[in-house]
């Protein structure tokens, strides 16, 4: 469906410019949102193991 005008580009430019970057930024966002809960996963499962190695190490001392 075109726009009333009768020509696909009837709308300014800078109006479609701005749609797309506005698209574009809620993408980004959500890319980031993603990424961010990735990292603390991530962190979470080190953390975990650093204090398991930590804990058995302990372990092994009293041990000797």
């Amino acid at each position: 469906m075109s726009e009333p005008g009768g020509e696909e580009g009837a709308r300014p430019t800078t109006e479609r410019a701005e749609e797309v970057v506005d698209r574009l930024g809620q993408r980004a966002g959500q890319i980031g949102a993603e990424v961010g809960q990735h990292l603390l996963r991530l962190a979470a499962r080190a953390r975990e193991e650093a204090e398991d190695i930590w804990a058995e190490a302990q372990n092994i001392r009293r041990r000797e």
